[in-house]
């Protein structure tokens, strides 16, 4: 199966195979029947089709290719190949996760005497394998040479890649920082066996194996390298403290043959010679923008340079040593963006399924921003888009919602417990004990009338229902969420009902697909929070894909374990996440504290009278429901003072209200009072 590119490597899926079109019908890309005859090929990003293109290292390819050392391996001087087989077809492969611009491709046959330019490239693609057929064996070819001469080069089906020289060219700033690598070290990637390398190397890992030679040989190419080492405390090889030839030790860094790369497992790494071997935390946490360890990969490095423990190579026995030394100049370089791959944004490996641990948001020791990296992923926050406001349009309702409005329906199988009003569709959680629902409901100007339930759904082949008490709802972008305390929040297409998907795996944690309860929802600006027993947790909206578990990406530090109804809100004014905390607590958070990817401190916290319930807002206005005499109330959102106490309004007193929300310039509110349990719809303009 082929596969055209995406920015997000680790989707790159199947096994594609290369085709090429017969040398006398080979068109450009977008025209059919335009046979070459005028060199160079121009190439834009919108010319690679899957004729031309395929992944290297991609998540579905075989792991027969990429252990295989005579498909999958480069130089790191030379990341870039080009070379012409016997039918004419140049194929580029750049070993690289990071894209090229402008890129020039020169050649030269014997006997012409200068170079002509072959093919001119908008973009390298990170990890590109182009495959394009030149018709030298059929066709007389009008090219021009360096110096601006026209000249014809006359068809040859005897021109062999013997004949041929290629140069390579590029104003991308990115091409003169590979061009400044002086290592010469061959990568490739091997299926070791047995002991500590039982479980195999992954592509993702293959990846991020580029990516770490790429570094590491530009840093030990750098002249700030070479000044730190020099200006570096003594280096040992031994106990003995007998000093190690700086200059002679980066020689041999910068001459070291090959890197053989495996992955390990019951032991950090293993190196020796040429063999290579990481646990995946350290393919992935070497970035300065990730966790920044990188003392693995330098002390393994080090014995490949031939060092043992003894000494300060490895384990720093005489004090501080290459390792501390290597850590500090890859940071730097990281955080200067020298490092070729200097971010772990140019792949997010973190994001790919195919890999062993779920670690998927790990929070950055550093932030790096960079326009290339927006371009990639959009930028370091997943707060993106608007936050769905529709459906608040129209005049205020006033009624009195209770079983009896529910077909077959009493007062013990109806307990309403969060409600949410989208448009004219009122929706109702139900949390009456063996009767958990989704109760939906239309709003029209001659009453409220039921119109279905959501008790159980299908998911995949399985038949699910509310595994725990549901207590919260909203309505975001077509979809519904439903949270409950089987550690699921249910995800509904909200116009045909249609299971989705969900967050949490229904098993109580705090694993990356984990939550502990589901009490409340709020979706805005492309991101999903939901308020369990004891955190906030992040989930981005564009990674919920139907039948997939997304990721969860960051949370809240723990907040507090305590029994009752949690509810949030936004204030669409500010910004800030207020989330209900039942010891008299209201939590406030910045949400803009996302990006680093960290768990999102409180930025604040309000003390409030009473136990609160459920907060919401109104035209810069927030009200809380809670127990107390005060039952609901306007309170100051800078500091949870009670300002108005509405626990009576009009001819309606308020006996228990707990979750509420504020809609089409009405108050939809819950008052679980013993003596009838109801929804009540009251015009705004009654809390004056």
């Amino acid at each position: 199966m082929k596969r055209i590119f995406s920015t997000c490597l680790w989707i790159l899926t199947g096994t594609m195979v290369l085709q090429s079109c017969a040398p006398d019908e080979n068109p450009l890309p977008g025209h059919v029947d335009q046979v070459i005859d005028q060199l160079p090929v121009m190439l834009a990003e919108t010319d690679y089709n899957a004729e031309n293109t395929y992944y290297l290292l991609n998540d579905g390819e075989s792991p027969d290719v990429f252990f295989d050392p005579s498909q999958r391996s480069f130089n790191v001087n030379n990341p870039l190949q080009l070379s012409m087989d016997d039918n004419h077809d140049l194929q580029l492969r750049f070993y690289s996760p990071r894209a090229l611009r402008n890129v020039t491709i020169w050649a030269r046959i014997e006997g012409y005497g200068e170079d002509f330019k072959l093919m001119c490239l908008e973009k390298v693609q990170p990890f590109q394998q182009l495959t394009y057929h030149i018709p030298f064996a059929t066709e007389n070819l009008t090219a021009y040479t360096r110096s601006g001469k026209e000249i014809v080069i006359m068809a040859n089906p005897y021109l062999t890649k013997e004949n041929l020289t290629f140069t390579i060219e590029s104003d991308d700033p990115y091409w003169q920082t590979l061009q400044s690598i002086k290592c010469g070290w061959r990568i490739s990637f091997a299926r070791y066996n047995g002991g500590y390398w039982n479980y195999k190397m992954k592509a993702s890992h293959a990846r991020e194996a580029v990516a770490l030679s790429l570094n590491m040989s530009y840093m030990y190419s750098s002249d700030e390298f070479e000044q730190a080492l020099n200006e570096f405390g003594p280096l040992h090889s031994n106990n003995d403290r007998v000093e190690i030839d700086k200059a002679a030790l980066i020689v041999r860094a910068r001459n070291h043959g090959a890197l053989i790369y495996g992955y390990t497992t019951g032991v950090m790494g293993l190196g020796g010679g040429s063999t290579y071997g990481l646990h995946e935390s350290c393919y992935l946490e070497h970035y300065a923008d990730d966790r920044d360890i990188t003392d693995t990969i330098f002390h393994e490095f080090a014995h490949c340079l031939g060092y043992g423990h003894a000494g300060n190579m490895t384990y720093e026995q005489t004090g501080p040593g290459w390792v501390t030394l290597c850590g500090n100049m890859y940071r730097q370089l990281s955080l200067d963006k020298k490092l070729p791959v200097y971010s772990r944004r140019f792949m997010h490996t973190r994001w790919c399924r195919n890999r062993y641990f779920d670690d998927i948001h790990v929070a950055s020791k550093h932030i790096i921003e960079d326009p290339e990296l927006d371009a990639i992923d959009g930028g370091l926050s997943p707060m993106r888009g608007e936050a769905d406001l529709g459906g608040n349009d129209g005049g205020p309702f006033s009624f009195r919602l209770d079983y009896a409005d529910v077909p077959g329906a009493s007062a013990d199988s109806f307990r309403p417990k969060d409600v949410y009003v989208y448009g004219d569709t009122l929706y109702v959680v139900n949390d009456a004990d063996n009767n958990y629902s989704l109760e939906l409901f239309r709003l029209a100007s001659d009453g409220v009338k039921h119109t279905g339930s959501i008790r159980e759904w299908t998911d995949g082949e399985e038949v699910r229902h509310f595994s725990g008490r549901p207590n919260g709802v909203t309505r975001a972008n077509g979809k519904l969420y439903v949270t409950h305390e089987g550690s699921r929040t249910e995800i509904f297409d909200a116009e045909t009902l249609q299971f989705i998907t969900c967050v949490g795996n229904g098993n109580w944690g705090t694993g990356a697909t984990q939550t502990v309860h589901a009490y409340d929802v709020v979706v805005y600006k492309g991101i999903i929070m939901i308020r369990d027993k004891r955190y906030v947790n992040i989930i981005e909206e564009n990674s919920l894909q139907p039948g997939v578990l997304p990721l969860i990406y960051t949370r809240t530090g723990n907040l507090g374990e305590a029994g009752g109804t949690y509810g949030m809100a936004i204030d669409d004014k500010t910004g800030l996440l207020y989330s209900i905390h039942p010891s008299r607590k209201i939590h406030v958070f910045n949400l803009s504290g996302i990006r680093e990817g960290a768990a999102l401190a409180t930025t604040s916290q309000l003390a409030y009278k009473n136990g609160p319930y459920c907060l919401d807002f109104h035209e810069g206005r927030m009200f809380v429901s809670s127990n107390g005499v005060e039952k609901f109330c306007e309170a100051d959102s800078g500091t949870g003072e009670i300002m108005n106490n509405f626990t009576v309004i009009g001819d309606i007193t308020l006996r228990n209200p707990e979750k509420f929300c504020i809609r089409r310039n009405t108050l939809f509110i819950v008052d679980r009072a013993s003596s009838g349990q109801c929804v009540y719809a009251i015009p705004v303009s009654e809390l004056k």
